[in-house]
């Protein structure tokens, strides 16, 4: 029997390796893995199995070993010839027919013999079928119906000999353990966290056990030999140091000012005090204005959190890319002045964040092993890197997208979940998101709180039915809370303490009705000259269309500006901007008009790379520091809204819900400097105000927004002069989010009741979405979902998106889809239109052609764009990249059929982005 086990092989080659060393290392990385954790997280898995803590980390390395048991099966044998002769002269026979005709994936395998092993071990039916299910999943998807109806037809044909091998397999590997399911209580069923934790422990230790670089298949002693446990154990030790895998030792504690150049305000002081004698994982809930030090209150409570209960790390989770870009190297500062023995891992989670300069450079430095020994040293480790493994890292700043994956049912989906685990996480601007979005969130925060993880919510504006909800979701009630602004701390289902924060200073905001038109809002905005100031419009067209009434001008390279300008600060976003002057000089980020007026358009519907570049001209332009230009303005969409640090002497906004107003609002005198004089005042333009509510025809604002929401905002502000900020946010949210339709003017009513009534199926919609889409309650972790129960897809990628649609998971709106314009020029297809950089859709692409493309994409949703681009499969070589194969090439000048009549052109205009030619 000892030779026929080891005939088994889980990889092929020469040397090949066998199936038992396989479940051996991979049991030892799980073990190391649990060695390190705190005392807090080994509580969890006793509790989870009724053992002490000993024999149940050795039951959950046990458990994770047993991950590919499904290998030990006549379909997976059978797929590399010399290992199925080998295993044939030791005398296993199949029967050949059916394995060539009926494939079967090994995880399938796993769940079909795992019910029987683990019953036979003491396991209740409830708890051998829970476990096998989530072993089975343990390469990302569990196992349906019709694939385990075949496996089933595999394993009634197996001739003699399979179920005493698997026996021997599952014998050594638990006697290697110490043999854990000795001492099992026999009625014990674990509960979905804990179903979770073995899930994930076994695919993590799964992927470090499979790099050959740790786990070498030679020069290696016997894998039946108690040396080779030994071994293994210590190879598993060393590799989650070389990852790095840190414990999660509490860091040396700081005060405030040591880890912020400045002393703290009200609000973190008040933070620290909540969070005095916590015992157990905390939700921290502050709601408080822009720019009162939110981030750094979250940060230090971070680090006050990880001191007293041992959390394993930290995960910010933002609303967009850029806003995660521009909090990425706060937190870098962060982390660094914490100071730890041990090097700290910090991922740029996005879909875009190989194109960010500073995570580049944090990979680049990971490189050599002599960074680890720095003391204080922050990394981005490329093992960590890798999409399916960054929220593996102990640190990482990213959006709120790659959490909620979480909760839903993609591949490694539980992977995710796991990763936060035991963490603090930052949710920033709970406020931004539809009634879908936020449901999955409810969902998240249920999962967090069951895994051991503490929160902390931030926003500026959150309505209160929203706030109800969230609270819920953690399993608290929203009573006892001060008048805001506020921090409130949560934990063990009731209310810590909570607090009024009084602000720092209340500033007053002059409202006044500005033109709509783009050629008379053009005027009125350069009526405001000089100073930096700022515009924030609801549509891509209608930044475009303002870009141009501006006025003619001489186009602005990076170069030009960085001369025009002069040197800045030492440090900061100038300086990145300097750094990228070789590789970037000569792209066109704005113009200057004949008076000197510089003038920059930012939106979504750049490629890529120049997005990224004019967020960074923007930020080093209108930010906190830098060389503040005399005469500027900026012209965006809501992609400066939020968490980007801009402050603009004076502001236009076009009229959208009010707490998105605020939001906008606050990049107005956002911090103490001197301004123009007739700029002493702050004062907030909104266009749509004048006259009667008009919010669509050719303005769109209401596909962008509810009509309701925007009608209720208008009549809120119709009458005001002036806001008082933080001093009538609240009292103005619940005004516009409370108003009935019957509270509405007698000739607004009927429009108010048919746009309520809208708003309402959409909301009641989007709920039911969330519900059948996501982990709703932690016991739907291993139900079965019906494809017909889902807006989409219901296996899907590692990928936030359906490869069919194009449209985010995370988010609904309308399907979009990723292109990357090119060139035809001769026989060719180029990124530019000269003809410089090829863009090959066949062959083999180098990592930098790859990358090359991926720095040029766009998502657009103009219809009929979307349709008729994904009815169409990707390039065959992008096909073969992960990064290319959810793009589509897009010809520029290309025209697409209305189905109104017309076409619809695309162009890209170097200083207006992606532009659409009504033909």
């Amino acid at each position: 029997m000892e030779n026929l086990a080891i005939a088994l092989w889980a990889k092929s080659g020469d040397p090949y390796h066998p199936l038992l060393a396989h479940m051996l290392d991979t049991a030892a990385v799980a073990l190391a893995i649990l060695e390190r954790e705190p005392e807090r997280t080994r509580h969890l898995y006793a509790q989870d199995w009724g053992l002490p803590e000993e024999e149940a980390k050795r039951l959950a390395a046990f458990l994770a070993g047993l991950h590919d048991l499904g290998k030990a099966s006549p379909v997976f044998q059978a797929a590399w010839p010399e290992g199925a002769k080998r295993l044939k002269a030791q005398g296993l026979t199949w029967d050949e027919e059916l394995v060539k005709e009926s494939w079967v994936a090994h995880g399938v395998f796993t769940e079909l013999y795992l019910k029987e092993v683990l019953k036979k071990l003491g396991f209740s039916r409830r708890a051998a079928r829970q476990i096998a299910q989530g072993l089975g999943a343990h390469h990302g998807f569990q196992a349906q119906a019709n694939e385990l109806d075949k496996g089933r037809d595999h394993v009634a044909c197996e001739p003699e000999g399979w179920d005493e091998v698997r026996r021997f397999l599952v014998e050594r590997l638990h006697q290697a353990l110490g043999t854990p399911c000795q001492k099992l209580p026999s009625d014990h069923n674990p509960s979905p966290a804990a179903i979770l934790r073995v899930m994930a422990l076994a695919s993590f230790a799964d992927w470090i056990a499979s790099d050959a670089s740790f786990f070498p298949y030679a020069n290696r002693p016997h894998p039946l030999s108690w040396d080779y446990w030994k071994e293994a154990l210590d190879r598993a030790r060393k590799a989650l140091d070389a990852l790095p895998w840190p414990s999660p030792v509490p860091s040396s504690p700081k005060t405030f000012q040591e880890l912020f150049p400045f002393p703290p305000n009200p609000l973190q002081r008040k933070v620290s005090e909540l969070l005095e004698g916590v015992q157990e994982p905390v939700l921290l809930l502050v709601e408080a204005p822009m720019g009162l030090g939110k981030t750094e209150a979250a940060l230090f409570a971070y680090h006050l959190l990880q001191g007293r209960l041992a959390h394993r790390g930290l995960y910010v989770a933002l609303p967009t890319q850029a806003t995660a870009n521009g909090l990425f190297p706060r937190v870098k500062g962060f982390l660094e002045k914490l100071g730890t023995q041990a090097p700290l891992d910090l991922q740029l989670q996005h879909g875009a964040a190989p194109l960010n300069p500073a995570y580049e450079a944090l990979l680049e430095r990971a490189r050599p092993q002599q960074v680890y020994e720095e003391e204080g040293a922050v990394v981005a480790s490329a093992w960590f890197s890798a999409k399916k493994r960054a929220m593996l890292s102990g640190h990482g700043v990213g959006t709120l997208d790659q959490a909620l994956l979480g909760v839903l049912k993609v591949k490694h989906h539980f992977i995710r979940l796991w990763g936060l685990m035991n963490r603090v996480v930052v949710l920033d601007e709970v406020h931004a998101y539809d009634t879908y979005t936020s449901g999955l969130l409810k969902a998240l925060l249920r999962w967090l709180r069951a895994l051991g993880s503490s929160v902390v919510l931030m926003t500026a504006t959150l309505p209160k039915a929203k706030r109800k909800e969230l609270l819920a979701a953690w399993g608290v009630a929203e009573t006892g809370l001060p008048p805001y602004p506020r921090a409130a701390a949560f934990s063990e289902g009731r209310l810590l303490g909570a607090c009024g924060l009084p602000p720092e200073s209340s500033k007053a905001l002059r409202i006044e009705a500005a033109p709509v038109k783009p050629s008379s809002l053009a005027e009125a905005l350069k009526g405001g000259l000089p100073g930096a100031l700022g515009a924030i419009v609801n549509t891509v067209d209608r930044a475009q269309a303002l870009y141009q009434a501006l006025g003619e001008g001489k186009r602005l390279t990076l170069a030009e500006l960085l001369d025009h300008l002069g040197q800045g600060p030492e440090e900061g976003p100038w300086q990145d901007l300097h750094a990228l002057r070789e590789e970037k000089g000569e792209a066109i980020v704005g113009k200057r008009l004949e008076d000197g007026t510089l003038v920059f358009l930012l939106h979504a519907r750049f490629p890529a790379e120049e997005r990224a570049l004019r967020e960074g001209v923007a930020l080093a332009l209108f930010g906190k520091h830098g060389p503040r230009p005399e005469r500027a303005i900026l012209v965006a969409t809501q992609v400066a809204e939020q968490s980007l640090d801009l402050d603009f002497d004076l502001l236009y906004t076009d009229l959208a819900p009010i707490d998105l107003l605020f939001q906008r609002a606050g990049r107005l005198h956002r911090h103490p400097r001197a301004r123009p004089g007739h700029l002493q005042e702050a004062c907030l333009l909104v266009g749509g105000l004048e006259g009667e509510p008009e919010f669509g025809g050719e303005l769109h604002w209401n596909r962008v927004y509810e009509d309701y929401v925007l009608l209720s905002t208008w009549l809120s502000l119709g009458e005001r002069k002036m806001l008082e900020v933080p001093k009538d946010l609240e009292g103005l949210l619940e005004e516009v989010y409370g108003r009935s339709p019957q509270d509405f003017p007698q000739n607004l009513q009927k429009r108010a009741q048919e746009a309520h009534k809208r708003l309402a199926e959409r909301q009641q919609g989007e709920e039911k979405t969330a519900k059948n889409l996501a982990l709703w309650e932690l016991e739907g972790l291993l139900s079965q979902t019906e494809a017909s129960d889902l807006p989409v897809a219901f296996r899907l990628d590692d990928e936030a998106e359906d490869e069919r649609t194009q449209r985010f998971l995370t988010r609904l709106g309308d399907p979009s889809v990723a292109v990357v314009p090119l060139y035809k020029v001769g026989d060719g297809h180029f990124l530019d239109p000269y003809g410089r950089h090829p863009a090959r859709l066949k062959g083999e692409l180098s990592k930098e052609e790859v990358l090359a493309l991926w720095r040029r994409a766009v998502r657009l949703s103009r219809p009929p764009i979307p349709k008729v681009l994904l009815e169409k499969e990707p390039p065959s070589a992008w096909r073969k990249s992960g990064l290319l194969r959810g793009l589509r090439p897009l010809e520029v000048g290309q025209f697409f059929p209305l189905k109104e009549g017309g076409t619809l052109g695309v162009e890209l205009d170097p200083e207006l982005g992606v532009v659409y030619r009504r033909g």
